[in-house]
């Protein structure tokens, strides 16, 4: 009777468990496939949501609870309330199926299928994680303005990505694992391999979200967890072969198909989400570089030396002290700290800079800049407001952090 009781609470368990893993991943494939997003997975998230708000405005402590997928974060209080409401609708779905498992013999066949499903979003997700490690992705290189920033002044997620960021030979071997885990979950002969290296690449990917306060715990944690999940039904035989050394083999059977139509249907879905969703990544992201390098023969950090007589109204603490062009970004930081951001519009001829994003809401400002032997001068235009400044210029490769480089022989160590 006990061992009846514990069988009906484990496939309960596992029902539930299949519920929590859909709704976390769904509508994952559907924004790979066209309008099938916008016609199913759109309504879908929209669903969720107005059910996350209802779950929200139950839970004591909670007000003002907002949705906003710009923000660039896994973890606000919108994601962790709906965590709960992930767990209950998961519950309630599985007591109401649970109710009829006697009717609905496919019951007993959703946590597998449950499994494949976060096989593929696991395996998908590691890929596109990969693919943004290459060229100018998810950790650019050391930027001026970076460099120009105190050492104390980083948030601890910034202190990690400009680490990353450093090395391009790193940032390789992380792509490279990441797409082969990946890769290797998306076909069950290697999902054991797949798994395996999963669970050690996402560990890391864990481990440094939690360390530098990244806010991607929940995505990343969960991450793990399906990998753990893969894994779990060839543990056994693992440990039975890896820690006892005793004789083992994994389990595999080979698919069978009822009909030709279903081999090809599966065939077609294989090829789309193995061969053309990450191709389509890769292309995607190459593509992008266009506009996310920008050729700006003006890029330098520029120390003001001088102020001129223009800017003799203005109070000592509101000059310029620094001017930074950094690709298309440029940064006015005045002798108070305050610091302005624009955005460059337009590299012209003669060192012509047209910007636009003013914080103060000056239309149209312009730099222009001139060599004069060692120095530069800056004449800059901002609404009504012009003056020229001169200016001593440090390119990326004055910097000792750039210009180092990479010694095989150090007779001592260089840690400063």
């Amino acid at each position: 009777m006990n061992t009846e009781k514990t069988s009906t609470l484990s496939r309960f368990f596992l029902l539930w468990l299949a519920g929590y893993v859909f709704f976390f991943i769904f509508p994952f494939p559907l924004r790979y496939i066209p309008f099938a997003y916008e016609w199913i997975g759109i309504p879908f998230s929209r669903l969720m949501e107005s059910l996350n708000y209802f779950v929200g405005r139950q839970l004591p402590g909670i007000e003002n609870l907002a949705y906003d997928g710009g923000r660039g974060s896994g973890d606000t209080s919108f994601d962790y309330v709906f965590l709960i409401t992930r767990t209950l609708l998961s519950l309630l779905l599985a007591v109401v199926l649970f109710a009829f498992r006697k009717k609905a013999g496919w019951i007993q066949k959703a946590y597998p299928a449950m499994i494949v499903y976060a096989r593929y979003f696991v395996g998908i997700t590691l890929i596109e994680y990969g693919v943004a490690k290459f060229l100018i992705g998810q950790f650019p290189g050391p930027s001026l303005i970076s460099m120009e920033q105190s050492f104390g002044d980083f948030s601890p997620m910034g202190l990690a990505w400009r680490f990353f960021g450093y090395s391009d030979l790193y940032k390789a071997f992380m792509g490279i694992t990441e797409i082969m885990a990946g890769g290797l979950l998306l076909f069950r002969r290697t999902v054991v391999v797949g798994a395996l290296l999963s669970m050690a690449v996402v560990t890391n990917i864990v481990l440094v979200n939690f360390s530098f306060d990244v806010p991607v715990k929940i995505l990343s944690s969960h991450l793990l967890l399906f990998s753990v999940l893969i894994l779990a039904p060839y543990i056994k035989q693992l440990f039975r072969l890896l820690v006892l050394h005793r004789p083992g083999q994994l389990s595999y059977q080979p698919r069978t198909f009822l009909s030709p139509k279903k081999k090809w249907a599966y065939l077609l879905v294989k090829f789309y989400m193995v061969v053309f969703v990450p191709v389509s990544m890769l292309v995607g992201h190459v593509l992008s570089q266009s506009y996310r390098s920008f050729d700006n023969p003006w890029e330098g950090a520029y120390e003001i030396l001088s102020d001129g007589d223009d800017m003799v109204d203005l109070k000592s603490d509101a000059k310029w002290a620094r001017v930074i062009l950094d690709g298309k970004r440029l940064l006015i930081e005045r002798v108070s700290g305050d610091k302005s951001y624009y955005s460059i519009v337009e590299v012209g001829e003669n060192g012509v800079i047209s910007l636009s994003g003013s914080a103060e809401g000056k239309d149209t400002p312009t730099l222009h800049l001139r060599e004069e032997g060692e120095e530069y001068q800056l004449a800059a235009t901002f609404g009504d407001e012009q003056f020229t400044l001169k200016a001593k210029r440090k390119m990326k490769s004055d910097y000792f952090l750039l210009s180092r480089g990479f010694h095989w022989i150090n007779e001592y160590p260089l840690n400063r």
